[in-house]
């Protein structure tokens, strides 16, 4: 038994040899690498992997979520898609949604991401999906930011699904919503993509509205009316929108100025098919067809381009290397699982034999003592008879004290605490025959005769041995002080022990006074008494 507990202690130092300032300094590496993030400045997946390893064994949910996540991020910098969604996925099953510190804003964060690579593979109703699971999660997290950032990326999947009047009714809604919350340069900034759909729905007062808003709110523009680089595409609607209502200098203007300043083959190819259109309308055919030619070679360029993007896609959706990687350290968490299942078995095999032992041990201790508790409750009653016993031998009296006090001293402490459990002794004194006898008798008025009083006797030396040698080495046993005492002992009010001794109440109440003045030097009625003898138990 002693080596199974040496053991156990062993198992349990194994266990628990982290200490709060280890996991106090790993999260201060994890807040650090967190703060790059926000930084945008760059960190890898070996510098996150550690804290990953760390905070699954012990840390909090909310320091699982973060570890997860940031794991997510760098891999999906390292354009590895789909080891970066199942981080995300990892991240998002470790917050506990179910208790009041959950990280939700995190929490939203992770399910952005998530649209991110979706969006970037081409999985459009996927990308719409996790984004309303952020735009829940930054809602209940208090990032009202976030949110309707989320809620603004559902306009770029829309559009690509076909679904427009989608797009154009979320532009508006979330303008208002961020105008509302506050946010006056994301109000106007996110009307622009809808402004195509309006103007082939022929809405020109609402684009004409909306584009003033947005060239003077967005911040995008310098104070000569130029966009900002990487944002000309814009020029390509407003020119748009003056060759639908046919002010066709200006919208030749715009698709000048887009293919002037926009470098990218995209640019170029948007405008010089809006340039090829305008000068068919104009009937210059010769623009016309320069232009369209030029289009049609710009757009060999774009699919080239996407070709290139899409091979990247493709490579980064089957990296065989990386998930052999993966499956290895699966099976190494695997094994790990394992073996920590094999240590939890043998703690808990440990425990339950260490628990039986200590059962069966209690057992038999508790049986010696109540071996020796019926000893010393028959030597009491028969010291209390003898003591009665006018003719008694006194050498016997005192030979059976000199046992009493033994057999105290053997029974003990513990044995008084296991044995006269006081809320268990109470209850079994309220309850055995010989009580409610008496109870019954003091409630019909009736006087105790002395077997009864022998009754009362052995009830307070059974069940309240400490209050019964308390109350003898006080008083003489024939006297009416003893006989007081024990019945407020035995928890009779002053009426029924009035009953009992066949005297007034205001006698036993003068009695009581008497009593607590004299033995315990206070003051006080009957029910002060009963407290200071209950205290004596």
């Amino acid at each position: 038994m002693r080596h199974l507990l040496t053991i156990f202690i062993l198992l349990l130092a194994c266990t628990c040899c982290t200490t709060e300032a280890d996991r106090t300094r790993m999260r201060a590496g994890l807040d650090s690498i967190n703060v790059r993030n926000r930084n945008g400045l760059p960190f890898t997946v070996s510098n996150v992997q550690p804290y990953v390893s760390f905070f699954d064994e012990h840390g909090t949910p909310n320091d699982r979520l973060l570890a997860h996540y940031l794991l997510g991020l760098a891999y999906s910098d390292n354009g590895e898609a789909p080891m970066a969604l199942q981080c995300f996925q990892d991240a998002a099953d470790c917050a506990d949604t179910t208790t009041a510190d959950c990280d939700y804003a995190q929490l939203a964060k992770v399910y952005g991401q998530m649209a991110q690579v979706f969006y970037s593979q081409g999985l459009y109703q996927e990308q719409i999906h996790f984004l309303q699971s952020s735009i829940v999660n930054a809602w209940k997290g208090k990032d009202t930011l976030t949110a309707l950032l989320n809620y603004e990326q559902k306009v770029h999947a829309y559009r690509l699904v076909g679904k427009y009047d989608s797009v154009v009714f979320i532009c508006q809604h979330v303008s208002n919503l961020y105008r509302k919350y506050g946010y006056k340069g994301y109000s106007a900034r996110s009307l622009a993509s809808g402004m195509r759909t309006l103007i082939n729905n022929k809405e020109y007062v609402t684009v004409k509205k909306l584009m003033d808003i947005y060239e003077n709110e967005s911040g995008y523009f310098d104070t000569y009316g130029n966009i900002e680089a990487g944002r000309e595409i814009y020029y390509n609607i407003k020119g748009l929108y003056f060759l639908h209502t046919n002010r066709l200098d200006s919208a030749e203007y715009y698709f000048r100025k887009e293919i002037h300043d926009g470098k990218d083959y995209g640019n170029q190819n948007s405008a010089a098919n809006r340039l090829a259109q305008l000068f068919q309308i104009t009937h210059q055919p010769d623009s016309a067809a320069k232009y369209a030619i030029y289009a049609y070679t710009m757009l060999d360029s774009v699919y080239a381009q996407r070709t290139t993007k899409e091979v990247e896609r493709m490579q980064a959706m089957y990296d065989y290397t990386r998930h052999q990687e993966v499956a290895r350290k699966e099976s190494e968490r695997a094994t790990l699982a394992n073996r920590e299942l094999l240590i939890c078995f043998i703690v808990l095999l440990t425990v339950l034999l260490l628990s039986s032992w200590l059962y069966i041990a209690r057992k038999k201790v508790i049986e010696r003592l109540q071996e020796t508790a019926i000893k010393l409750d028959d030597l009491k009653r028969e010291n209390y008879k003898l003591k009665r016993d006018a003719s008694a031998s006194q050498q016997q009296i005192s030979k059976n004290e000199e046992r009493i006090k033994q057999l105290e001293k053997k029974l003990g402490r513990y044995g008084k605490l296991v044995y006269f459990g006081i809320e268990t002794t109470e209850s079994n004194l309220k309850s055995s025959p010989n009580y409610l006898k008496i109870k019954e008798m003091a409630s019909k008025g009736q006087k105790l005769s002395n077997d009864d009083w022998d009754t009362v006797c052995n009830l307070i030396c059974e069940y309240l041995p400490a209050s019964y040698d308390f109350i003898i080495s006080q008083f003489n046993i024939n006297s009416s002080d003893y006989r007081i005492c024990i019945l407020l002992r035995l928890h009779f009010k002053v009426g029924e022990i009035s009953n009992m001794l066949g005297v007034s109440s205001p006698y036993i109440s003068k009695v009581s006074t008497d009593i607590l003045e004299k033995t315990f030097g206070k003051k006080g009625s009957s029910k002060d008494l009963y407290k200071e003898l209950c205290k004596n138990s």
